[in-house]
């Protein structure tokens, strides 16, 4: 994912600004009440991939990068939903797993 940076509009003019890349668009949840003090969601709609551990068979795993980590899902039942995963978390798992991958 190419991320695309611009200044932050609470930047000052000075050279120590924060830049942001949009990545999310949030928008207010409808649970938030009409105050200032509101949550706001994101609608992430991860693109799944065959992972390169998975067989030739029909069992298989399927990974999508996310903004924050990555997310996981059964081929079988891609319905039934996926389950995110920590970018930390997610880099231990494929240090793991190469680790103890047989040698090709």
């Amino acid at each position: 994912m190419l991320l695309e940076f611009r200044k932050s509009s609470y930047s000052t003019s000075g050279d120590n600004c924060v830049e942001i890349a949009p990545i999310l668009n949030f928008q207010k949840s409808s649970y938030s009440s009409g105050g200032e003090n509101c949550v706001e969601v994101a609608q992430v709609d991860p693109s799944f991939r065959k992972s390169s551990y998975s067989t030739s068979g029909e069992n298989c795993v399927e990974v999508a990068e996310l903004p924050t980590g990555a997310a996981i899902r059964d081929s079988k039942y891609p319905d039934l939903g996926f389950l995110p995963v920590g970018a930390g978390e997610w880099a231990s798992f494929t240090r793991l797993v190469a680790a103890e991958a047989p040698d090709a």
